[in-house]
């Protein structure tokens, strides 16, 4: 007999209408519906399933997986549950052996994870307070180079406003759109938002670059 330890391998070996005929449920598999024997209900078409394994009753509210179906079904444990499937399937379960090494590891990679989540968090809320400071002298600059420009009298005056307008305005595009970016992204944007350098952010938001020292002027 061939043994197997992952638990998913040997659910998907049994077919769904035969488990559900295992457990006593009345399998109707044209119409993949039948009643719920979980809290004994007689309504042919309450519970559902999909081959899969999928299934849900729409009586009870109960759904869940093979796994889940037969611990409803028996009140077993996983590892019971599990068991039955592999006596059906026609194999033998052999429970994966964790490691001390392999739950070290295993803390290890959750400490990390929870270390890298923290950092995207901070650099995150960082980012909006700078990007939220950037913005605001760029348009308190944009502001004031307006009044030169209208205060002008004469062409050279008009053109060195002119041209720092025409600076700013990409830096003021990028900085709207970055601060939109970190305050109203979806979490797995913000996250890489905060990863990039800022070499890869402007590129993320305009696809260029800009003099940022025009806004910290």
């Amino acid at each position: 007999m061939r043994a197997v330890s992952d638990a998913r391998e040997i659910a998907g070996l049994v077919p769904m209408a035969r488990l559900l005929a295992a457990l006593g449920f009345a399998v109707n598999e044209r119409t993949r519906r039948c009643a719920c024997l979980l809290h004994g209900g007689s309504n042919q078409t309450a519970l559902s399933w999909r081959e899969d394994g999928r299934w849900h009753c729409h009586s009870c509210g109960r759904g869940g997986d093979k796994i889940t179906l037969v611990r409803e079904a028996r009140s077993c444990s996983f590892r019971d549950a599990v068991v039955f499937l592999a006596a059906l399937a026609g194999v033998d379960y052999r429970e994966r052996r964790v490691s001390a090494q392999d739950i070290k590891r295993a803390r290890e990679r959750r400490q990390r994870a929870e270390g890298a989540a923290w950092r995207i968090r901070d650099e995150g809320l960082r980012l909006r307070r700078q990007y939220t400071e950037a913005l605001h002298r760029c348009e308190r600059l944009q502001s004031r180079t307006g009044e030169k420009l209208l205060r002008a009298r004469t062409d050279a005056e008009r053109e060195v406003a002119w041209e720092r307008l025409a600076r700013l305005a990409p830096a003021a595009t990028f900085l709207l759109a970055a601060w939109r970016v970190v305050l109203e992204g979806a979490p797995e944007t913000v996250a890489s938002f905060a990863l990039a350098t800022p070499g890869e952010r402007r590129t993320m938001i305009l696809g260029g670059d800009f003099d940022e020292r025009i806004v910290t002027a």
